[in-house]
């Protein structure tokens, strides 16, 4: 429930309250797990029910991690299966191995919550879970190179809890939701008792209402509310002039992409990029998935010489392909403008096991036939590319659910902010559905955060254009050839909060904030433990 509430297969469309719903239930169970369990382990008087409660908590919030996690990220089976050639069994296995093994993280959390928050009254408790699952969030973002793939906060982008992400961004918004869902957790537990024990309070009832009443405010999907605060702000937005695109959505099958039958589709790109009369074309990530010296006779020449001509002289081509350095290749975006290659964006943060392997798994790139499975990084942050009046920040694929990363290339330099970002990608290793639709969710948060348009040109969807407030305003249906046209308004002017503080440090302040909490929890439990232990003393003397 947790997994479709973040984004649902059949529209994208996401249930905040469905998602804080599910997560509260999660934790009323652990809490009233813990229901004989005292307020520190000095004065259980059996070491054993401990161990008992605190093994029941693991094992709930771990079963809860997997079943969301696995669910959420099935689609790998696609890949390791269908086009690795791996057994059904085994593709199934290593599915649940990853969601297992990032399940430890809010495992861990929760288990420590549920030792912790008996003392401390709702509102302090509340916001200690919200911390200690941004914890666990955090740890699955950048961890072993990351993968932060449909956190929870990607369930609230249709309700008035996105107004928060130019600020805090997606784990912000997650760590607000993980806090209401632990609210909600204490009006479940303040029914239960009053239907078991009949007996109810003013001061309880008061203190739900006003926790009923701000999850209705904030969890409601009211668009006409959101609308008009976004009308608002927008009044003091500067917007550049139109930039008229190209989309370009190939559908090459992914089992021939790489193969000769594949190279077919070298024409239709050639023929639709030639054909566009936008200021702007952008094809999907490796459009040309082989090197420039093994494209067709004069297919690269006559590529620059059609933006030579004087028709093309206000046109512009975003390439994607596969680059050659020196040191490697690398997943590369060229930039073409009159008849040169202008602009050049390598792919800097790579897929595990998909674009970079560690020598002791060679045989993994030959398992899963990826003729270039090791590529060479490109810098952390690269320039805008300026064309007609835009700076356009550039990402390939996996990096667009980075945006913490993206942040850095609005920091680069104050006066070359981006004013649009697109994105390339191509994620026809995992089908066509439901990866498609939770990509497109990370575009459309990613919009929002830095409060700035995007363009997505994906092989085989979602190719769309997102405005700077994240809803989709142009899309081509997924699984099939198509070209999208359009224009759009960039938006000019300073980065959002959340673009300066996590392109300056990362997602070190959410780190430092969850961290301090925590510990101020643990001392405060530690001076009342001494305080106990000291009480308890002074009366047996």
């Amino acid at each position: 429930m947790q997994t479709f509430a973040i984004c649902s297969p059949l529209d994208a469309q996401t249930r905040g309250w469905l998602q804080v719903g599910c997560l509260a239930l999660m934790i009323y169970l652990l809490e009233d797990s813990q229901k004989s369990v005292h307020s520190a382990v000095k004065q259980i008087r059996n070491i054993q029910d401990s161990r008992i409660f605190i093994k029941k908590a693991f094992i709930y919030s771990a079963v809860f991690s997997i079943s969301w996690l696995a669910t959420t990220f099935w689609w790998i089976y696609i890949s390791l299966h269908k086009y690795g050639g791996l057994p059904s069994l085994l593709a199934v296995g290593a599915v649940l191995i990853l969601a297992t093994g990032l399940s430890i993280y809010y495992a861990v959390v929760c288990t420590i919550y549920s030792q912790l928050y008996k003392p401390l009254g709702w509102a302090l408790s509340s916001f200690l879970f919200g911390c200690l699952w941004t914890l666990a969030d955090l740890a699955r973002a950048q961890w072993f190179t990351g993968f932060p793939w449909a956190a929870i906060g990607y369930a609230h982008l249709d309700n008035p809890m996105k107004l928060l992400a130019p600020y805090v961004g997606v784990y912000g918004i997650g760590l607000a939701a993980a806090a209401l869902a632990c609210m909600l957790s204490k009006i479940l537990g303040a029914l239960k008792t009053s239907f078991t024990q009949q007996e109810s309070t003013n001061k309880l009832t008061w203190r739900n209402g006003v926790i009923a009443a701000v999850l209705m405010v904030v969890l409601w999907p009211n668009q006409v509310v959101i609308e008009k605060i976004e009308t608002i702000k927008d009044e003091r937005v500067a917007f550049s002039k139109e930039l008229s695109y190209t989309l370009l959505q190939g559908n090459v099958a992914q089992e021939i992409k790489f193969e000769a039958e594949g190279l077919s589709a070298l024409r239709w790109y050639e023929n639709q990029i030639m054909a566009a009369n936008t200021q702007l074309i952008v094809t999907p990530e490796t459009a040309l998935p082989v090197l420039k010296r093994d494209l067709p006779k004069s297919y690269w020449d006559d590529l620059l010489r059609s933006f030579s001509q004087e028709r093309a002289q206000h046109q512009a081509l975003l390439l994607g392909m596969v680059g050659e350095d020196p040191g490697g290749y690398t997943n590369r975006v060229v930039g073409i403008t009159k008849g040169k290659e202008d602009y050049v964006y390598d792919k800097h943060h790579l897929v595990p096991f998909g674009e970079f392997i560690p020598a002791w798994f060679k045989w993994f790139t030959d398992l899963m036939k990826i003729p270039l499975g090791s590529f060479k990084r490109g810098s952390l942050a690269q320039t805008p590319w300026e064309i007609e009046g835009q700076r356009i920040a550039i990402n390939i694929c996996y990096e667009d659910v980075f945006g913490e990363e993206l942040a850095q290339s609005f920091i680069l330099d104050p006066r070359a902010v981006p004013t649009m970002m697109v994105n390339v990608s191509n994620i026809g290793w995992f089908g066509t559905f439901w990866a498609v639709e939770q990509h497109l969710n990370a575009s459309r948060m990613r919009a929002i955060e830095m409060q700035r348009p995007v363009l997505r040109a994906t092989n085989t969807g979602a190719t769309a254009a997102i405005d700077h407030n994240g809803y989709v305003i142009a899309m081509l249906p997924k699984g099939e050839v198509g070209v999208l046209k359009g224009s759009i308004r960039g938006v000019t002017g300073s980065p959002t909060p959340y673009a300066q503080w996590s392109g300056a440090y990362s997602l070190y302040p959410l780190w430092g904030l969850c961290l301090t909490v925590l510990a101020a929890v643990l001392w405060r439990r530690l001076f009342q433990d001494k305080k106990s232990e000291y009480g308890t003393n002074e009366n047996t003397e």
